[in-house]
């Protein structure tokens, strides 16, 4: 058998970078894609039939604040196909509201009053007002692409690449489990884009759909926890998700 050695040394090159390439080659093709994943989560929290069974769902929580030190309560209605309300009680802030009733995206609180979203703001809220919003839907992205397995926040997991209006970073989805673990990247706000991660802690079962329990949010040096108390299906009334008159005032004819 002739030495290593002496194999020629551009020959002797090419079998360095085949057996590099080799390993590196069978691990991206191990990777699932991100349509697989996103399908699979979607299946383990109950899938579109699931879902599709409700017409609305009310959610309690409580929010933690941690740089304020304080909990504030938390409301949050959806009705299909695509209206939503949001309160949030801060005590000696008071009530802030988002909502968006299938047109009009907005917000109230005691300190700016009353605004109509536009731009990314709007979007965003769009989104999250899409009744099946709790869905992967790889069809909404631009990029959907997976990069790696790697550690997030303690779990083994498949990273995802993600871009979408408003929305640049990466999703993160359990080996173990399939569900989405979290979500780190850019995020609109009203300060424009923020940097921010979003941690589920685990979830929980309701009516036969799988639901985030507690989901930690990150933006800069403040977060914020998340503790989902009650959620009922078909309880929303209507009327939650008129305008306020402060936000009809500020629409044009």
């Amino acid at each position: 058998m002739r030495p290593f050695a002496a194999v020629p040394r551009v020959v002797r090159a090419s079998l360095v970078l085949v057996a590099v390439a080799v390993p590196a080659l069978a691990a991206a093709q191990a990777l699932p894609d991100a349509k697989a994943l996103m399908d699979k989560h979607n299946a383990a929290i109950g899938g579109h039939g699931g879902l599709d069974k409700y017409r609305s769902v009310h959610m309690t929580a409580t929010m933690n604040i941690a740089a304020m030190g304080m909990d504030a309560q938390m409301e949050l209605f959806r009705a299909k196909p695509n209206k939503l309300v949001q309160k949030i009680i801060i005590g000696p802030v008071g009530e802030i509201v988002t909502g968006y009733d299938g047109k009009v995206g907005w917000s109230t609180n005691p300190m700016a009053g009353a605004t109509v979203m536009e731009g990314d703001m709007l979007k965003q809220i769009q989104a999250q007002a899409d009744f099946f919003s709790n869905l992967q839907d790889p069809a909404v992205y631009s990029t959907a692409r997976t990069v790696e397995i790697a550690d997030f926040e303690g779990k083994k997991c498949y990273k995802v690449q993600v871009v979408r209006d408003g929305r640049d970073g990466f999703e993160f989805f359990s080996v173990e489990t399939g569900l989405l673990a979290g979500f780190t990247g850019t995020q609109p706000s009203q300060q424009g884009p923020t940097q921010m991660t979003s941690v589920i802690g685990e979830y929980m079962d309701v009516g036969g759909i799988k639901f985030p329990k507690r989901i930690e949010q990150r933006a800069g040096p403040g977060s914020a926890t998340i503790t989902f108390s009650a959620i009922e299906f078909d309880t929303v009334d209507p009327a939650v998700f008129n305008l306020p008159p402060a936000v009809k005032a500020l629409i044009k004819p």
